[in-house]
């Protein structure tokens, strides 16, 4: 890792084109090769098994394979060498068949295809987070005033939701041409020496079939050694996301400029500071998109540029291909991440964004003034009327509606509650709404963007969103005690190329409703099920922790018809004793919610994550303190009658249980108890503490992955 990696780069994308994983994605060339070729008899299925075996990144010297392709001139010569030699220490025959029939580039081009497969689904997830998070931005302001500018100049009002919305529609866009491209320009490469399958004789095409199935891509028609479209359409389509929201990034900075301040980055220790000046708050998050967006245009055109190739495969402009395609990639993902970022935490100023409308005196209202006149004056004489009033405005410096009521002219036309509403913002918005209307409705019948609100159940109104195509299956995340659906952010974007997220707050928490208590795991049970049916969702995944792990029990014993695979992370048959909960109740009733955050943040992290998160933990600390007591006690009461320790063998749904090895809640025991206690459950241990989703969030996340897609 270099010092800016996690300043320009995600760090999901740097494991996708990581050296690592670049072999990895050859071997895999290699493996499937030979297993396609002895599924025909070309060579013997020993030979294909000993091959498989070898194929490990971890067996490769990439130290040796670094001075040696520098002699080489590509990877793939000592690639191959050293893959032989691997497989010759257990097979002598097998290394015989290393290899066979192939060239260098069929192997390292569809390594790139795996690996930008890869990527891709990396950005689809990253860009229906952000999708997502423009089309809440888009709902909640659709009404919030704020000046349109043109040329950086005051224009005529419109609404910050229609200005989300017009940020959202290219993304949108973009998303649907990626897909597309995905589909049709991830091909296999596979033409042996110069593109004919030579070497193979009459097998070449059914080898290619066999390879193209086993390594789920497309197959070509014929050999693309140097036609390199694919390619290039990918890396410029990328380029035009990252343009996209460069272009964002610029409005953003531009909104958050001292004397416009209509918004601003979200804050926390660390972020946007100056090391003179103590007061600044600057737009990192900007400045991160905008070096990207500045960077890609000519890492595209390096890609353009190389398509020129000779004859059957290219001189030098194959190899620019190697650094400028990841490089790419790492750039757009790590800009959708920097955005990500920007758009979740963003604070509008809806009040100031008002104040600004009366920067000019009423000026912004001129084109409304000259429309209303229009219809007497015609277009033109209405326009140097209400020009020449402008002027005088501005000279005189008074407001334009004070203006326009002494002029004559205009008094003759226009009544004076006439002119009065010229200047109500509201009233000169066109089709702003039906516009954000259009824009959301497209996005959520491509299933890219939310579907957020509230359901019904049993005197609650549970708070929910979903997100993601809809023929992707469904996974639900449930909350812990105290937290809402934020904790499950880092998995909703690691997860939503492969799945449909439906989140929700517990009631009681976040902004789900706080009905009275006591309440208990069959209401917080039920709560899921009125959800699922609301939302017309006949099964799911279902991934819980803490209190969310036993609401997941009580589910998988009593609806395993509706569960598909069940994750229980952090959590217990029983959670700690009456007594311990009886004593929490009663603290929190008489002190309130902020006065057990140290105490939960010291049983959710370990000691050295909170030191060296400090403004994660200040949103966890708001977060906390955001609870309310009676919702907070209520959960606490379903906790404290809770005790499955004689019913979860009865479980039948398959399990995967996740403990955290500094967990002082619910303890490695605990977990492996559950995993030993349900039949056929899974067990892991990580190095975290209560919230392991989010202190180990990358082993939490690949583990869970695994489970959930075998």
């Amino acid at each position: 890792m270099t010092l800016f990696d996690r300043l320009f780069y995600s760090g999901p994308m740097l494991t996708v084109f990581s050296d690592e994983n670049r072999l990895q994605r050859m071997l895999d060339f290699e493996s499937a090769l030979a297993d396609s070729e002895a599924s025909i008899g070309l060579i013997p299925a020993e030979a294909a098994e000993a091959i498989k075996q070898a194929c490990k990144a971890e067996h490769l010297n990439i130290a040796a394979l670094q001075e040696d392709s520098a002699r080489a001139g590509n990877l793939a010569i000592p690639f191959v060498a050293q893959l032989t030699k691997l497989v010759e220490k257990t097979s002598p025959i097998a290394a015989r068949y290393v290899h066979l029939g192939a060239t260098s580039q069929d192997v390292i081009d569809t390594g790139m295809v795996l690996q930008m497969q890869e990527g891709l689904r990396l950005v689809d997830g990253q860009l229906c987070q952000l999708n997502e998070a423009f089309a809440t931005l888009a709902g909640q302001h659709a009404i919030t005033t704020m000046a349109g500018r043109t040329w950086l100049q005051h224009a005529v009002p419109v609404t910050f939701g229609w200005k989300a919305a017009v940020w959202l529609d290219p993304l949108l866009r973009q998303q649907t041409r990626l897909r597309e491209i995905a589909l049709r320009s991830l091909v296999l490469q596979f033409g042996g020496a110069a593109g004919t399958l030579a070497a193979l004789g009459e097998h070449g095409t059914v080898i290619s079939n066999k390879l193209t199935d086993a390594l789920q891509l497309a197959e070509a028609d014929i050999s693309w050694h140097s036609s390199r479209d694919r390619f290039t359409e990918i890396v410029s389509h990328l380029g035009i996301l990252v343009l996209s929201l460069g272009k964002i990034a610029r409005d953003l900075s531009l909104l958050m400029q001292t004397e416009v301040s209509e918004v601003m980055e979200g804050s926390e220790d660390g972020r946007g500071g100056s090391s003179t000046m103590p007061h600044k708050r600057n737009p990192v998050g900007c400045s991160a998109v905008l070096a990207a967006s500045a960077r890609i245009p000519g890492l595209v055109a390096t890609v353009l540029a190389s398509m020129q190739q000779e004859h059957e495969r290219g001189l030098g402009k194959w190899q620019v291909e190697w650094e400028t395609i990841p490089e790419i990639f790492r750039l757009c993902s790590g800009a959708l991440d920097k955005m990500n970022e920007l758009i979740t935490g963003l604070q509008v100023d809806s009040a100031r964004m008002s104040a600004n409308l009366e920067l000019t005196r009423g000026l912004i209202y001129a084109e409304a003034a000259s429309m209303a006149l229009a219809a007497d004056l015609g277009k033109q004489p209405a326009h140097s009327l209400v020009e020449r009033l402008c002027r005088v405005a501005i000279a005189d410096r008074k407001h334009l509606r004070e203006v326009l009521a002494e002029d004559q002219e205009v008094t003759q036309i226009l009544s004076k509650s006439a002119i009065e509403r010229l200047f109500d913002p509201n009233q000169y918005l066109g089709n702003s709404y039906s516009s954000i209307d259009r824009v959301l409705a497209r996005a959520s019948a491509s299933g890219v963007a939310t579907q957020s609100g509230w359901t019904d159940s049993f005197g609650a109104r549970i708070h929910f969103r979903l997100s993601g195509p809809k023929h992707l299956p469904v996974l639900v995340f449930s909350n812990s005690l105290g937290s809402d659906m934020s904790i499950w952010d880092a998995q909703t974007a690691a997860f939503a190329s492969q799945f449909r997220i439906l989140r929700y707050d517990i009631r009681g928490h976040g902004k789900s409703s706080v009905p009275p208590g006591p309440y208990s795991l069959d209401l917080l049970g039920r709560d899921v099920i009125a959800l699922l049916d609301s939302l017309q969702i006949q099964t799911c995944n279902f991934c819980g922790i803490s209190i969310g792990g036993s609401i997941g029990q009580w589910l998988g014993l009593n609806v395993p018809s509706r569960i598909e695979k069940l994750v229980l992370s952090n959590t217990a048959a029983m959670i700690g004793s009456r007594e311990q909960w009886d004593e929490r109740i009663a603290g929190v009733q008489k002190d309130g919610v902020s006065s057990i955050v140290p105490a939960a943040l010291g049983r959710w992290f370990t000691p050295a994550f909170l030191r060296s998160h400090p403004g994660l933990m200040a949103k966890t600390r708001a977060m906390i303190d955001a609870t309310s007591v009676e919702g907070y006690i209520g959960c606490c009461a379903a906790l404290r009658d809770t005790d499955l320790r004689e019913l979860v063998n009865l479980i039948t749904v398959p399990t995967f249980v996740i403990s955290g090895t500094h967990d002082p809640a619910t303890t490695v025991a605990d977990g492996r108890y559950l995993a030993g206690t349900i039949p056929g459950a899974n067990f892991l241990e990580l190095n975290a503490s209560h919230l392991s989703n989010i202190e180990a969030d990358k082993k939490f996340n690949a583990a869970v992955l695994q489970f959930l897609l075998a």
